[in-house]
Order: C-alpha cells, then structure tokens, then sequence
C-alpha cells in the first residue's frame, strides 16, 4: 500500500516513547480497522473519487490487509500486543461479499473477531456468521440506493439509519447482543435530531444491541457533540468510538459525560496513517496532511516533515484529555482495551 509503512523516522519513535509507550496498556484492541484488497473493488474508481475520499487516496487504495496493518502497529507500537476488530471497506464500488469472504479468514486464521458489512436491505443472516467470527455488524448510509445521483464524497447523506439498517440486522443484533457500529449519516450529525431520535429509538426497541457510534458520531469538532452528548447519556446500551478524533476538547466531553466505559479506541487505520491531524476551524473539520493531497489541507510549499502519523495523534487527544480530568490508568485501560474485550466477551458467552 504505497510507501506510507516507510515513513516511520527516529522523531515518531520518540513521540511514541516519551509519550504513549507508559500511558498504553500492553494489549491495546482497535476498535476500528478497515482491510481489503484492491480486487474488491467491482468497478473503477474514478479521479474525483479519489479526490475526495481519503480512504480511495492513491497511496492506499490498492489495499490495507492484515499483513500490512501487522507491519505498520508492529512498528510505531513496539512492545504492545496490538489487535485489531476488522471489517470492510463499504462503499458503492466494493463487492461486499469478497470483503466479508476476506475478513472472515483473517479472523479465523489471526484468532480475532470481525464486523459484517451488509447490504442495506439484508433480510437473511449467513448461517456460518458465528463461525466465521463476527460479533457485529457495520452498515453504511452511502449503500443505499438512490434514484438521482449524490455526492458521496462527504458522507452528508439526508438518509434515515433505517434506510441502511435493516430490521433483520437489527433483530438478529438484538438477539445475540451484538455490535453495531453505526457511522451516522447527515450533515448536522449529531446536531440533527432526527439522528439522535432514530439512536434513541434503536436503544429503546433493541436494548441489548451494542450501539457504537463510528467516530463519536463523527465529532470531529467540539461542537458536534458538547450538546448533543447529553442526549445520548439515556441510552443505556450506547457507545462511540475514537477514530480519527483528534479534537481534546470533543474526548473530554466524552470522557465527563459517558464516562470511560462507554469509549472505545479506534483509529480508522489505514486513514490513520497519513501523516496529519484533523483540525477544528470556526466549527468546521479539515484534514491537514504532511503530503499534499486534494482531500486536505496542505502545501509542498511549507516545511511539514514534522507533522507524525494521525493515529499517535487520536492517542495524544485522548492522553491530553485523560490528564485533564486526573483520571486513572484503570481509565485508559477501558478504553484502549478492556472495554471492547468486555463488549466481545459477553456476545461470545451467549
């Protein structure tokens, strides 16, 4: 996948060093790792895709599999036992039964656990779905068809999650006491109120599903979540993860409010490997990047060979917020490990 695993240097060894290598737990679980290969794809992917989409980015597009993500954490995280929970890459483009094909073999041959990508309107589970070791599933809103074509670019998809979520998918979820990772679709996110009344509604009818919403419902900047976080604190069942927020202030809100069971580390990787941040400008997010590219801010201009990977900077938000509130090491252990293996656990044992 392009030369991004070379970019490691002496100075992110540092970072990870003086800064992650005693506050991480040894075991660390991802809660949010992407694999596929490039012949998943079922058509081309055209220029503006690429273009817009960080995940279809040149440099990576030909594939993130389990050898490059055992590669990449093995290198900027020595000395910890890095594991992942996978799934697909879930777009218009990927033949999702390739990618779940995929996902279950590098589970089944790694001892992990995967998330079944479905399609919008699955009405049957797959009767090897345990056998195949998955413990949830992860819908997407940009699979569901459309009559007129939309940009699906910035995900801004005025869509219900019952579009892409089928009852099947919830009944069975609830059934079995699997995770749902739900990656939230309109442009206000979590500051629509039909999102956080459809979150609430698949709580209420389905109290035993694991909600987790993908990337703290895409709160990237603090004002995508410092109201809406208050709403959410009735759902019992309900949890976000951390990929590729880079925002203290939006992990501190979390951190005050949820508390550090309901947080689950996740990076978003093979994303998280770009060298960069995600940065919060008069409430709106931007990507910035050590290497120029359409999707994000930068230039070839500017000296920015100091700029490390994204993933180290998700993990210095949530060490910055950790500090400020004086929380403990039982609260980072939560939420860069023991709060997913709970989550696993308790599916496994029914």
């Amino acid at each position: 996948m392009g030369n991004l695993l070379e970019d490691l240097n002496d100075e992110d060894l540092k970072i990870f060093n003086e800064e992650f290598s005693d506050f991480l737990p040894v075991e660390i679980m991802d809660s949010h790792v992407h694999l596929w290969k490039k012949d998943f794809f079922k058509e081309n992917i055209s220029e503006s895709r690429q273009k817009q989409n960080p995940a279809l980015d040149p440099d990576i597009i030909d594939g993130f599999t389990i050898e490059d993500f055992k590669s990449f954490t093995n290198k900027i995280f020595p000395g910890k036992k890095y594991r992942g929970l996978f799934f697909g890459l879930p777009m218009k483009e990927v033949n999702l039964d390739k990618a779940n094909e995929y996902i279950s073999s590098v589970c089944i041959k790694n001892g992990s656990y995967g998330l079944f990508n479905p399609e919008p309107g699955l009405k049957e589970i797959p009767q090897d779905f345990f056998k195949n070791r998955f413990v949830g599933f992860k819908p997407y809103p940009e699979l569901v068809d459309y009559k007129t074509p939309k940009d699906f670019s910035k995900l801004d998809i005025d869509v219900s999650m019952f579009d892409f979520i089928s009852k099947k998918v919830l009944e069975f979820s609830d059934e079995y006491g699997l995770i749902l990772l739900i990656h939230i679709p309109r442009k206000d996110r979590l500051n629509d109120r039909r999102n956080i009344e459809e979150i609430k509604a698949i709580g209420k009818k389905y109290p035993n599903i694991k909600i987790v919403l993908a990337h703290a419902g895409r709160s990237y900047c603090y004002s995508d979540i410092k109201d809406s976080v208050r709403c959410l604190k009735e759902i019992k069942n309900l949890y976000v993860d951390t990929a590729m927020i880079n925002s203290f202030s939006v992990n501190k809100v979390l951190l005050e409010e949820l508390g550090s069971e309901k947080i689950l580390y996740g990076s978003d990787l093979p994303i998280a490997i770009f060298k960069g941040k995600n940065i919060d400008i008069n409430n709106r997010h931007y990507f910035v990047t050590s290497i120029p590219k359409a999707w994000s801010l930068s230039s070839s201009e500017m000296n920015l060979d100091s700029f490390t990977f994204s993933v180290y900077e998700i993990i210095r938000a949530i060490k910055i917020a950790v500090k400020s509130l004086s929380l403990s090491k039982g609260d980072v252990d939560n939420i860069f490990y023991l709060n997913a293996k709970r989550l696993i656990e308790d599916i496994l044992q029914k």
